[in-house]
Formats: structure tokens, C-alpha cells, sequence
């Protein structure tokens, strides 16, 4: 009896100074997997990581070798074969000295078929680090849509990054899922979500945010249930919660508005993501919610965290 070999899977990740916590969070939450210091995991699990913040391509792994004469040795005893391929090639860290001209040459050579490097039909990506060499079949790589999206018609200067919101979105929920953003805005969430398959439900208090919202969405061509609502009082039950708080200087001084839209909330879904200026352990504790991880994200002078909680019965 002959036993099946379990495929193994090399995802890239981003590595921006001051996110590592959050980088690694989104890297477990769709993977499994934590990435090492130099941004790279290993799974047992296959995704598509198109819908990636920090996520930034998956491989299948072909080979791992200690030595690029053994790797195209590896190759060649493989019979591997492609029509119209490129072999892109990633240092690790960036500064290691060697050539990736040379490199992705010589595993070119070991390679039977013909090569496209501008149009190619199959890419094989090599990491190299000082340790060790993975060979192996791009699948997927983060479409990066965050970009278009921070271009949005309609934006306030409190809204969140559209980088941040897709990662909010992935601590949390997948393709299928119902994600409620109930503090919604100008709709960064519920974009994201819905870009990346996730049926996206918004609510705001203010009409002039729906209608923002509303219309982000269309510029997109995208589609959601967006309406009119306050976070006190909605209901309903959902996959998961993703939103941004409200804040300003009404709410500094007075918490019992988010107390009640927290305590609300609690009923709606088993798992949320909450991102806020303010420390919400203790309120969100009391409340009730089991806090899983709390994640900061500095820009400049200040500092976001981020809540991913639970709730059971």
C-alpha cells in the first residue's frame, strides 16, 4: 500500500514595520500557519489568497532544498515540465547575496518546456533564505484591491484605510459567510467584504453615510444590504461583526452609547472584530465577550487596536 503525500503550502507575507502582530494574526486567521521573521509560512491548508491584506501569494511546494545544485537536480530527476513559464525568484531577507538573475536561470534550465517571461501560463516561484531553498507552483497572489478602494468617491477623514478594513474583514470571516458592519459609514468594511464574496450587511444613523456608502458600492460595482439603523437597536444574526466604532469627543467623554451598541451586538454573532482609539478590554470583558486578541495598529502618533472576541451561550 502506497501512502498519498500530504501537499504542503509556502505562503508570503508582508513584513511593514510595526504590523508584525497584525500580519501574523491575518496569516493564522486564513492559513493556520504563522510566518516566520522573514514573513513566510508553511501550511497544510490551501487558500486562495486573493482577497489577502498582508497575505501576498501561496505556492504549492514542489521541493525544498539546502542547495540550488540539489534543488535543479531534484527538478530534472522530476521530469517537470511546463509550457510558457516564468521562474520568479524571492530573497529572504532582500539584501541576501545572490543573483536572482542567475538563480532563476539555472532553475529554468532544469525545467523542460518553453519560457514566457512576460505572459507566462504556469510561474514556479524559489524562496531562497540563508538556510534553505523552496521550489514550487504559484497559485494565487492578493489582488491588491485595497488600492482602487482608498480611491472611493465618498470618503470622511475618519475613515478607515481600505487595507485595514479587508484585513478586519479576513480576522474574521469567509467567502459565504453574513458580516454585519453596523457602524458602517462610507462603507470600507462592507466594500471589502463584498468584494470578496462575504454578503455584507450595513447600517448607519446617518443618512448621509448610507448614501455614501451606497454609492462607493455602485462606483464598484459591487452589492450589499445597506440601511439606515442604529447600532443600539439592531437585530437579526449574522457570521460575524467587523466595524470601526464610533468615536469623537462626545463618546471621550461619555461611554454609555458604545456600552450600549457593544451590548447589543453581543447577540448577533459568535465572533466580531471591533477596531477603536480606546482600550476596550475591560468594557468588552464585562459585557460578557471573550477577548481572543487584542492587535494594535500604529499610524504616526496614534493607535488603533483591534479586538477580535468571541461570545458564547
Amino acid at each position: 500500500m502506497s501512502l498519498k503525500a500530504i501537499s504542503k503550502y509556502l505562503y508570503l507575507t508582508a513584513t511593514p514595520h510595526r504590523l508584525t502582530e497584525l500580519v501574523s494574526a491575518e496569516c493564522v486567521a486564513l492559513t493556520g500557519s504563522t510566518p516566520n521573521t522573514d514573513g513566510i509560512a508553511v501550511s497544510d491548508t490551501r487558500v486562495d489568497v486573493r482577497r489577502g491584506a498582508y497575505l501576498k501569494s501561496c505556492s504549492e511546494v514542489l521541493f525544498e532544498s539546502t542547495s540550488l545544485t540539489e534543488l535543479c537536480a531534484s527538478i530534472r530527476s522530476m521530469g517537470l515540465h511546463a509550457d510558457e513559464f516564468r521562474v520568479s525568484v524571492v530573497k529572504k531577507p532582500r539584501n541576501l547575496k545572490i543573483n536572482s538573475m542567475t538563480l532563476a536561470r539555472d532553475v529554468g534550465n532544469a525545467i523542460g518546456g518553453s519560457a514566457n517571461l512576460s505572459q507566462p501560463r504556469t510561474t514556479f516561484l524559489t524562496v531562497v533564505t540563508a538556510e534553505k531553498i523552496w521550489f514550487g507552483r504559484l497559485l494565487s497572489e492578493s489582488d491588491g484591491v485595497w488600492l482602487a478602494h482608498n480611491q472611493r468617491p465618498y470618503v470622511t477623514s475618519s475613515s478607515l484605510p481600505a487595507r485595514l478594513a479587508r484585513v478586519l474583514v479576513n480576522l474574521v470571516a469567509f467567502p459565504g459567510d453574513r458580516l454585519l458592519d453596523p457602524c458602517c459609514g462610507t462603507g470600507t468594511i462592507v466594500m471589502s467584504a463584498a468584494h470578496s464574496g462575504i454578503h455584507a450587511v450595513g447600517y448607519d444613523v446617518n443618512p448621509r453615510m448610507i448614501g455614501a456608502t451606497t454609492k462607493n458600492l455602485q462606483h464598484f460595482g459591487l452589492s450589499a444590504d445597506v440601511a439606515l439603523g442604529d447600532a443600539r437597536q439592531i437585530d437579526g444574526q449574522y457570521d460575524a461583526i467587523a466595524t470601526d466604532l464610533p468615536y469623537g469627543i462626545n463618546l471621550v467623554r461619555d461611554s454609555s452609547q458604545e456600552i450600549e451598541i457593544l451590548s447589543n451586538l453581543r447577540t448577533c454573532a459568535p465572533k466580531a472584530a471591533f477596531i477603536d482609539l480606546r482600550d476596550l478590554s475591560e468594557t468588552l470583558t464585562d459585557l460578557g465577550y471573550q477577548i481572543e486578541a487584542v492587535l494594535p495598529v500604529p499610524k504616526l502618533s496614534i493607535v488603533r487596536r483591534i479586538f477580535i472576541v468571541s461570545v458564547t451561550a
